[in-house]
């Protein structure tokens, strides 16, 4: 096992002022969720951060969510790329000759690394995960093959999972369209019958 800082670059969020015709684009606590749903987010415009930990979104990057009580994480994504991050979020910056950013991913998400993530946080109303405590999450060590298999298999099954919900979701749309048509149907046959 090896400690996420050795293998990793983990940048914390920046206070960044929204101005409507700021430079910089702005991810924040909320966006994150868009993004893991699949969907680019509409993010802000700010001021381009002046302090030197400030660093923008890169392919390859995982945003982490910093407070609430679930520990949201995804791989950026092109909508994002290029964008800074808030004070709510984490930037982690996998080492490509270490880690594989789609291994690490699918490390990080899962239910036990999540528990251990739910147990470090802090306070009451937005639970917090501290920095230190994301930074000495303990990573697999695998050679590099041995993660991209996995990782290439973490993408078959959320891709799966993905086909899976949109097949339910046509499901529920066809069988509604069944019902309304049974209805209209019988309603029919009931208003042929009364008019006899």
């Amino acid at each position: 096992m090896l400690e996420l800082q050795k293998c990793a670059k983990v940048f914390s969020g920046v206070t960044l002022r929204e101005t409507r015709h700021g430079q910089a684009r702005v991810m924040r606590l909320s966006d994150l969720s868009d993004l893991k749903a699949g969907r680019a987010p509409l993010l802000a415009l700010g001021d381009i951060p002046e302090v030197a930990r400030a660093s923008a979104i890169q392919k390859g990057d995982l945003v982490v969510a910093a407070r609430g009580t679930s520990t949201d994480i995804c791989l950026a994504t092109d909508a994002v790329v290029g964008a800074f991050i808030s004070l709510d979020l984490y930037l982690v910056r996998p080492d490509p000759a270490k880690v594989d950013p789609q291994f690490l991913f699918a490390f990080l998400t899962l239910p036990t690394t999540q528990s251990q993530f739910a147990a470090s946080k802090q306070g009451t109303g937005l639970p917090r995960l501290p920095k230190e405590r994301l930074e000495k999450a303990e990573v697999p060590v695998l050679p590099m093959d041995a993660q991209r298999t996995i990782a290439g298999l973490a993408c078959s099954l959320e891709e799966e999972g993905k086909v899976l919900k949109k097949l339910t979701e046509l499901n529920l749309i066809f069988g509604r369209e069944i019902i309304a048509r049974a209805i209209t149907a019988a309603t029919a046959a009931n208003h042929k019958r009364s008019n006899k």
